[in-house]
């Protein structure tokens, strides 16, 4: 992996566990698919769905809100699926 992106994923990483949040990245597409799936099923609401030209094709990107809990679903078709939100819904 190209060492600028790695440290940025660290640098973000960092963040992410000082604030008790979480990101899961490179999901294979299918298992993504089927986890945003999961929390839509189980009362998770759909806030935001990116909608440009290249949706879904490119790039996706979904947030999720449950009793004040958030998460956020992004994709793209290189890196696949990643999902953040506080670690204890993660």
């Amino acid at each position: 992996m190209n060492p600028v992106v790695t440290l940025g994923r660290k640098t973000v990483d960092l963040k992410f566990k000082a604030l008790g949040l979480k990101i899961i990245q490179d999901i294979p597409t299918d298992d993504f698919n089927h986890i945003l799936d999961f929390h839509i099923e189980n009362g998770w609401i759909k806030t935001y769905e990116y909608d440009g030209f290249d949706a879904w094709i490119d790039y996706g990107k979904i947030k999720l809100s449950n009793a004040g809990r958030k998460m956020k679903f992004e994709w793209d078709n290189w890196s696949e699926g990643e999902i953040s939100g506080k670690a204890k819904d993660i």
